[in-house]
């Protein structure tokens, strides 16, 4: 039998676009700016030192009035609220490889036309079943010497095709997999929940992760919740078929902040790019309802500086819940608060329409933009851009504690359990592990949430799982086990 084309373990494939590129640029500056700060809390006089190190990234690219200069600073508008965001490139290397081999790659990709044609490439190689031969049958010559390069860099290999062995998913219920990925399941369909796939931010370290191979015949459509580059991997969303129905946040417009996705998923080459409002009446995928609910919180806001200067800089997103015929699911992502708005408000709501649910599934982990320190390479570049929506926050990065949580935490998901008295609570998008194991931070926060929800005295019960377990639901028991090992 012929070897397949499947992507090899260290693989690790990441896109840039224009706007990253420009925060990339003026990076320098920023890190100057919180150099200063760090021994000093004189936003101005660090603005203008950062200015006089870095004068051409300043004048190009910031508003820096001479008689207010903290309170006038910004980035120009025509950057923050670009005309367009065009792709700039494909990054791609085998992270188990030694970095001083230079298995490193790039692509170019301003060319609009070769877009749908790399989505094709990745595609074919996601399916694993695929010979060489059959894969270049199918693609252009420009993306046959795409796949030489991915093969010379030990991004795809040839190998015997290999089934893989699974737990038993005819049982409906949800799969924590890496990071912010879930799998919903009914007795039918299943949705796939902001994947990421052989992904920059995965540790390279692991014995074995969950593959496009391992997914294969589970998912009929995917979620994405918001844009951060932990929730929105376009290599990942480009091994999937280009008609599998993918359901967005529906963007005013694109901004540094957050882009259009149902624009940039067109552009990819996808056909069934869904982007509703929130309250819509539910989509329908097989026998699950998917209701679009707001996704309030996670904004770059803290109680000093709480508006951003122009109301486009949002991170727009959605929260989900999922409606089977045996279970009821609401997962929160990263939600939290909002100067003007809740997510206690959306559970109110929750509540009227449906009553108690079977489960919440949230990040725990507490975010203040207050206390995120100062040094730009520990941020993803996703980070840096939405800070810049709102960069007076400059000045107060560096607190030792956060005034304001922009994401829910132990208390506020508690909170939201109590509401809608959820029968349990499971943690999710605290980063990547070992199949079977929890991530650093699981067991602290799930504590600390254990403790919010008997201070409520509220009975939904918190559901330890690993990486790659499964929470089934058969008749009227509930139970954890794992399915991808």
């Amino acid at each position: 039998m012929d070897n397949k084309i499947a992507f090899a373990a260290g693989a690790q494939l990441y896109t840039v676009n224009a706007s990253d590129r420009l925060c990339s640029a003026i990076q320098p500056f920023i890190q100057e700016i919180f150099n200063y700060l760090s021994g000093s809390t004189d936003f101005e006089k660090a603005i203008l030192h950062a200015k006089n190190k870095h004068k051409k990234i300043a004048d190009l690219f910031f508003d820096i009035e001479p008689s207010r200069v903290s309170e006038s600073f910004s980035l120009k508008k025509q950057f923050l609220i670009p005309p367009e965001n065009p792709l700039a490139g494909l990054f791609f290397e085998n992270a188990k490889i030694p970095s001083f081999l230079g298995q490193k790659g790039f692509e170019k990709l301003q060319d609009t036309t070769l877009l749908p044609q790399i989505k094709q490439l990745f595609y074919l190689c996601g399916q694993s079943n695929l010979s060489y031969q059959q894969i270049c049958q199918q693609v252009s010559d420009r993306t046959v010497d795409l796949l030489d390069r991915w093969l010379k860099y030990r991004i795809v290999r040839e190998q015997p095709h290999d089934l893989q062995n699974i737990g038993d998913l005819s049982v409906p219920g949800v799969v924590r997999l890496q990071h912010a990925s879930l799998l919903y399941r009914s007795k039918t369909t299943g949705v796939l929940v902001d994947p990421h796939l052989h992904s920059n931010y995965g540790l390279p370290t692991l014995p074995s992760d969950i593959t496009r191979t391992k997914l294969e015949g589970l998912v009929d459509a995917i979620v994405i919740s918001h844009s951060h580059y932990d929730h929105w991997h376009y290599p990942t969303l480009m091994m999937f078929p280009a008609d599998i129905p993918i359901i967005v946040p529906k963007v005013p417009h694109g901004t540094m902040t957050c882009e259009d996705m149902a624009a940039r998923l067109i552009s990819l080459g996808f056909e069934n790019v869904i982007a509703v409002d929130w309250y819509a009446e539910p989509i329908r995928v097989g026998d699950i309802d998917i209701h679009v609910l707001p996704f309030y919180g996670e904004q770059p806001l803290v109680p000093e500086y709480d508006r951003p200067k122009y109301p486009e800089l949002r991170n727009w997103g959605n929260t989900y819940l999922l409606k089977t015929e045996d279970y009821t699911s609401w997962f929160l992502i990263d939600a939290g608060n909002e100067p003007e708005h809740s997510m206690v408000e959306v559970a109110e709501y929750v509540k009227q329409k449906f009553g108690s649910i079977d489960s919440i599934i949230s990040n725990f982990q507490p975010l203040s933009y207050n206390s995120i320190g100062t040094n730009l390479s520990s941020w993803g570049i996703d980070i840096v851009a939405n800070l810049l929506s709102n960069p007076q926050i400059f000045s107060v990065t560096n607190q030792q504690e956060g005034g304001y949580i922009s994401t829910l935490g132990p208390q506020g998901v508690a909170e939201l359990c109590a509401v809608v008295k959820a029968k349990a609570c499971l943690p999710y998008a605290h980063s990547w592990a070992a199949l079977g194991s929890y991530t650093s931070d699981d067991e602290r926060l799930i504590q600390a949430t254990q403790a919010e929800l008997q201070r409520l005295n509220c009975a939904t019960e918190v559901i330890p799982w690993h990486i790659g377990d499964g929470y089934l639901c058969n008749s009227k028991d509930s139970n954890c086990q794992p399915i991808f090992a």
